[in-house]
């Protein structure tokens, strides 16, 4: 091969070589630009999950310790309630030692349950179970629709009473009077059907209070059983009925005292008593 040609393919060959390598390094530049921008746009994705992960999981924490917070709080405000029914309950006098106890009963039983429940609630990790035993507070328990009733009932019973007690004690001074007056010649028969229609209201008064804390001392919380709820909805209505009656029996006794003093010589009455009560619900 002469010298010309042999220069001439050598150069061919050379520039094939030069640019098969510029395609090669630019390829590779390439590849390596795309594979560099790939990793990266992965891992913004991987950051941007975490990011959303993390702030989901804090709302989640937040609304978990904002329930436990206002269920402490509900559980607190009725265990208080308990505590102070529970003293009142000590207070009465005219109550019987066993409904007295079951009361007592009732209101501890459900305080230790309340505590159970606050020590269950702290442990909660989850809406789904916290918002069951957020619940079960209103739910299961039934203070203020049920124990707190019960109680209110059986104390405005021992009050009314305290207030017969006093008002029987009363009739039989009113008696002794209406007798000496009618032993002086007066006319007492107008005082004499007054008194009988006293006593007889008085009578009823305790009855009736009786009546309605019999019929509630034994109720149970419904826990969810709407026929429970029912029942116990229709008695505590009942019993508060009878209190009403009670009272008005003792306003009725009232206005006998008056019938009394104003048909007697004054001299032949001179005592009196406060037969005011409340029924009022708390």
């Amino acid at each position: 091969m002469n010298k010309p040609l042999a220069a001439a393919l050598s150069a061919v060959i050379g520039a094939s070589l030069l640019a098969g390598v510029g395609a090669s390094l630019a390829f590779a530049q390439t590849a390596t630009v795309g594979l560099y921008t790939s990793v990266n746009a992965n891992a913004a994705g991987v950051q941007t999950n975490v990011t959303v992960n993390a702030t989901a999981q804090a709302r989640l924490q937040a609304r978990i310790q904002d329930g436990k917070k206002r269920a402490n709080e509900e559980i607190t405000r009725r265990i208080n309630a308990l505590n102070a029914l529970e003293a009142r309950v000590g207070a009465m006098v005219r109550v019987s030692s066993s409904e007295k106890a079951s009361i007592s009963t009732s209101i501890q039983a459900q305080i230790s349950a309340l505590t159970s429940l606050e020590n269950q609630i702290a442990s909660d990790n989850s809406t789904t179970t916290l918002k069951v035993d957020i619940q079960s507070i209103t739910q299961s328990y039934r203070i203020y629709m049920l124990v707190l009733p019960q109680g209110t009932i059986a104390a405005a019973s021992d009050r009314i009473n305290t207030v017969v007690s006093m008002m029987q004690e009363l009739g039989t001074k009113l008696q002794t009077r209406i007798s000496a007056a009618a032993s002086a010649g007066a006319n007492v028969s107008v005082a004499q059907s007054a008194l009988a229609d006293y006593n007889s209201k008085v009578a009823d008064a305790s009855t009736q209070a009786n009546a309605a804390e019999s019929e509630v001392v034994n109720l149970q919380p419904d826990n969810g059983n709407a026929s429970v709820e029912a029942s116990n909805t229709a008695t505590l209505k009942d019993a508060r009925s009878k209190l009403q009656l009670a009272q008005q029996d003792l306003v009725a006794a009232r206005k006998d005292i008056n019938t009394i003093r104003q048909n007697l010589p004054k001299e032949s009455v001179t005592t009196s008593t406060n037969s005011s009560t409340s029924v009022s619900e708390q």
